[in-house]
């Protein structure tokens, strides 16, 4: 072997061997092999990071699973054998980190050999491309990167630590902080809302055509219009008796009064994915949730088989640019052309302001396919439904995004009715240009055709209804994952690489959950968001956030020393870590008001640690581990095939119904609802199945 290839992830290998052949070895980190230590800090008082291979329990079940131990003893293995050895761990700061930790374990005369690569999409010519760019490790991003991690570790550790021993809640830290902190804001916001009333005159002619009101007639007295705006056209009146008096003043005929030049405008097409917006599209419109987004992306990039040949279909996808690479753009224009027309064809232009630009980091390319010419359509039925649907996604919004805006004609008609002015218009498509492609997925300007023949100067047309409206405004929206996502980039808080957790985790620490769509807050998450933002208002805010990510580009950049920062900040988030253990109350479990069965002491009641969900429990935890559900399970009419116990119906922690032995855990004995149901609606009068007859039934149901 002459060259040794190390990535991070094994799903790339089989797409990568394809284009580099035999002379390269490939083997993977499979993420990170090193981290801070578990016990205590994982850093001295001078935040020098104690790195160490964690140890992993294996899981018994995978007798393919490698601990982190044999992964570097693999690396330093063949890297000994190697002539050359380059590192193509992901290209941005934590993939830097990555890179760092496998220079660092390798002995002194392989690291000689070691040359860092990166590419941004895994096709024949961006690797090959990518040897031509070897360069050292990016020392300045490694320790940015180690930065984010320790100050992560510090918050996470001490909040975590504090929560649990104040608040019984289950960990706190710098991300999850702050989104829930957003989540519980709302909250107050939605509480706190004050509605407002305003009206409208709703006019319809005949032919259906709605008109908007533009002015009032000036004879008319003692009009109170609202001195806000919260129609986006028309007329918004303060009060009932102001709108009800404009609107007795009409008469049912409106007369032509002008039909106005037309104008014409064109619609441009939105910029392509970045992460964030992937996100929230994922979400919105094929309904899924971050951590899908995430993986099936991750899919995508790394590639997946079509037609027996691995090949990845989509460029990086953790990514806060817009810009698209110089070789994909002279594939695209020629597509564009050739399958819709010149005409077609637009411009590519790298939309960005400064405040965005600031923001950016480790700017790569925006989310793209690999290849223009693969079309959605040349993938159905081909590959996973999920994967198709994304790639559609990606695909029109990219191709979208360099075609030529879409043009079109609008004409306003102007209607009098006793000296008050009403407008309604006609729009027409001229061209549909990008929205050729992407009618699918937008629906923002709608072609409303107006024959204008039919409205000659004068003409006088008879109104199908005039009515006086009453409009409330509506409380803000919950968030939901996209509207969560997107406010925290806006604030700057967000990464790439954070958005999918910041997203999740308030969900899995039990701290709220989704009701239709939307994040609900539980009385825990409510607790600890009020709590952190009384002790802690200097961190757990957005603006705290903000400037944290602009230190860390400072240091990427070159222009801050990062154990600097770490000083300043350390001292005084610990002094308030000790003010929140001597002022904080501590949350006692709550009594149920009976004695524990098995040892007599008090039952209360407890969460869980994943999801949050409550149940009751001794007090005596850990040395009396009794539990009960919260609400009683039922008993059914079957005993226990197994011990003759009981069986009661319970549910799982995502909420799915099953059949359980009383006596567990003496008793083990599962039975799924569905299995259940059908069993003993074709057997009556039999004894349900043992463990043993479980699989037959199982398999009986599948053929």
């Amino acid at each position: 072997m002459d060259k040794l290839l190390i990535i991070e992830s094994p799903n790339k290998i089989k797409t990568l061997n394809k284009y580099l052949g035999k002379e390269y070895e490939i083997i993977a980190t499979i993420g990170h092999i090193r981290d801070l230590n578990q016990y205590g800090m994982g850093f001295d008082k001078d935040f020098e990071p104690n790195w160490v291979i964690p140890t992993i329990k294996k899981n018994p079940n995978n007798k393919n699973e490698v601990s982190k131990k044999e992964i570097v003893d693999n690396l330093k293995k063949q890297a000994s054998k190697a002539k050359e050895i380059y590192i193509a761990t992901d290209p941005d700061r934590e993939g830097e980190a990555i890179a760092w930790h496998v220079y660092e374990v390798l002995d002194n005369k392989d690291q000689k050999k070691c040359k860092r690569i990166t590419f941004n999409e895994i096709t024949e010519s961006a690797i090959l491309e990518s040897f031509n760019h070897k360069r050292d490790i990016d020392i300045n991003w490694v320790q940015s990167q180690f930065a984010r991690r320790i100050i992560d570790r510090l918050i996470g550790f001490k909040l975590s630590k504090l929560l649990k021993t104040k608040l019984k809640a289950d960990s706190a830290g710098r991300v999850q902080s702050v989104a829930l902190k957003f989540i519980e804001d709302r909250e107050k916001e939605i509480a706190n809302f004050v509605s407002e009333n305003w009206w409208t005159i709703d006019t319809v002619l005949e032919d259906k055509n709605v008109l908007i009101l533009k002015e009032i007639n000036p004879n008319l007295s003692d009009i109170k219009i609202s001195d806000k705006k919260f129609s986006p056209s028309g007329i918004d009146f303060a009060d009932e008796l102001s709108a009800k008096k404009v609107a007795d003043s009409l008469n049912k005929k409106f007369v032509v009064k002008a039909i106005e030049e037309p104008t014409f405008y064109s619609l441009n097409p939105k910029t392509p994915y970045k992460t964030s917006t992937l996100q929230q599209d994922a979400i919105n419109k094929l309904g899924w949730n971050s951590k899908k987004t995430t993986l099936i992306a991750q899919h995508l990039y790394e590639g997946i088989e079509v037609d027996g040949s691995q090949i990845a279909l989509i460029s990086y996808p953790r990514t806060d640019s817009l810009r698209l690479s110089d070789t994909f753009l002279k594939n695209a224009f020629p597509f564009i052309e050739k399958e819709f027309g010149k005409e077609y064809v637009g411009k590519y232009e790298l939309k960005t302001n400064k405040k965005e630009d600031a923001n950016t980091q480790d700017a790569h390319e925006a989310i793209r396919p690999i290849d223009p010419y693969l079309t959605p359509q040349k993938l159905k039925n081909k590959i996973g439904k999920d994967e198709f649907d994304l790639y559609q996604l990606i695909y029109n919004r990219t191709l979208a995004s360099l075609m030529a805006p879409a043009k079109f004609k609008k004409v306003t008609i102007k209607f009098d009715n006793n000296g008050c002015e009403f407008y309604t218009f006609s729009r027409e498509c001229l061209f549909m240009g990008f929205k050729k492609l992407y009618a699918d997925f937008e629906e923002d300007e709608q072609t409303h055709l107006i024959d204008l023949s039919q409205y000659p100067i004068g003409k006088s047309i008879n109104s199908k209804s005039i009515e006086t409206k009453k409009h409330e405004t509506s409380p803000p929206q919950r968030y939901t994952q996209a509207t969560l996502i997107g406010d925290l980039e806006k604030a700057g808080v967000g990464r790439p690489s954070t958005y999918s957790s910041m997203a999740n985790v308030a969900l899995e620490r039990g701290y709220a959950r989704i009701e239709k769509k939307a994040y609900v807050m539980n009385e825990i998450g409510k607790i600890v968001a009020e709590q952190l933002e009384k002790y802690f208002p200097n961190v757990i805010n957005k603006d705290f956030t903000k400037k944290m990510e602009e230190h860390l580009d400072e240091i990427a950049n070159g222009n801050e020393e990062w154990k600097d920062w770490l000083k300043k900040f350390a001292p005084i988030f610990e002094e308030d870590v000790k003010k929140a253990y001597n002022v904080m109350e501590k949350v006692e479990d709550e009594k149920v008001g009976r004695a524990c069965p098995v040892c007599g002491r008090d039952l209360v009641y407890k969460r869980a640690k994943k999801g949050g969900s409550k149940f009751i429990g001794c007090s005596g935890y850990p040395e009396c581990k009794h539990l009960e559900p919260l609400e009683k399970p039922e008993v059914i009419k079957q005993k226990c095939p197994e011990c003759g116990s009981d069986l009661l119906k319970r549910k799982s922690r995502k909420q799915q119904t099953f059949i359980g032995c009383s006596s567990y855990p003496k008793c083990n004995y599962i039975l799924g609802d569905k299995i259940y149901e059908k069993f003993i609606k074709e057997n009556p009068d039999k004894p349900l199945p043992k463990k043993s007859e479980i699989e037959n039934l199982k398999t009986k149901k599948k053929s």
